[in-house]
């Protein structure tokens, strides 16, 4: 888990709202990140070709960026 990239629910998705060089950093050493959203629990972040995506109980959700 990194507690150091902040990601919140929104609508048929997630925003990432804090942490975006932390992520890229993540990403390009494993391929996915673990994130604690609040209220939600655990999710998974992957780069999924140019995007970012969120793997949730066997769903794959658009992770938006601002």
């Amino acid at each position: 888990m990194n507690p150091d990239i902040v990601i919140v629910k929104e609508g048929d998705g997630y925003r990432l709202l804090h942490g975006h060089l932390r992520l890229a950093t993540e990403l390009g050493r494993t391929g996915e990140v673990d994130v604690d959203v609040r209220g939600e629990g655990k999710i998974t972040i992957v780069r999924v070709q140019d995007e970012l995506h969120v793997r949730q109980e066997g769903q794959q959700l658009p992770l938006y960026r601002q």
